[in-house]
């Protein structure tokens, strides 16, 4: 049962890892591309963000989930912004 529920825990971030959706501001597909770092507060992954044909790296600043929906606050490293997937 004690396992269970630790993997239930860990079940939003282990998911996070074939992530794909938009960017909020320009509509632009984004995937996490990353594979071996965990998708959590305050790490570091690398995207692909199909708008600009670019890879990136972004540090994650906030999660949360609404139902099936996650959304990413992030600080993108190479340009200095905030952006939102």
């Amino acid at each position: 049962m004690k396992k269970l529920f630790v993997t239930l825990l860990l079940l939003p971030v282990t998911t996070a890892f074939a992530w794909d959706g938009v960017e909020e501001k320009t509509g632009a597909k984004i995937e996490i591309t990353s594979k071996l770092i965990k998708v959590k507060k305050g790490n570091t992954v690398e995207i692909f963000d199909h708008g600009k044909d670019e890879y990136h790296e972004v540090e994650i600043d906030r999660i949360s989930s609404h139902g099936p929906d996650v959304k990413f606050e992030v600080y993108d490293k190479d340009t200095g912004e905030e952006r939102v997937f």
